[in-house]
């Protein structure tokens, strides 16, 4: 996850932008796999890292273990070590293509749902709370809901053009 540090304060039209993207990616994830076809949904086309199933259950232990710790952290502690995730190797260890699609969405989509309220009661006056994120060194509050909205691009940018390929 590219994480930008941003040292300026966002606007309130940012703020809203950031926070309307993290609360539509739910219903956009759970879009992408209902297009795709239940024998397709473990399948990796066109150079893919992961299948649909891989990409969903990256996405929830990252909302889980990587987002949700992080948000809690840098709002309660003073200037916390923040974790990085090794999604490849959490895909292999956990067995993603064996973990059930439906199952892995819904705890992906209720998570999402808690920090994106945490989020819109805290952030605006939090913007610029600190922690330390691994290689990336000192980061801001903003800086990793930027970083969330990105990833949540990225991967969302992967699913369709697995769909697109299969």
């Amino acid at each position: 996850m590219n994480t930008p540090v941003s040292d300026a304060k966002p606007t309130s039209a940012e703020l809203l932008a950031c926070l309307d993207a993290l609360q539509a990616m739910p219903d956009r994830l759970r879009a992408a796999a209902q297009r795709c076809p239940p024998l397709q949904r473990l399948e990796r086309h066109g150079g893919a890292l992961f299948s649909l199933t891989e990409q969903v259950c990256h996405l929830r232990d990252i909302e889980l273990e990587g987002y949700t710790l992080r948000i809690a952290r840098v709002l309660g502690e003073d200037l916390p070590e923040l974790q990085e995730i090794d999604g490849s190797t959490l895909a292999e260890t956990r067995r993603y293509q064996q973990q059930d699609l439906a199952l892995a969405l819904d705890l992906f989509c209720r998570q999402r749902r808690a920090n994106v309220a945490l989020l819109r009661d805290h952030l605006a006056g939090n913007t610029q709370r600190l922690g330390i994120f691994g290689g990336f060194g000192v980061v801001t509050l903003w800086s990793l809901v930027e970083g969330m909205v990105a990833h949540d691009a990225e991967h969302l940018g992967e699913i369709e053009a697995l769909l697109a390929s299969g």
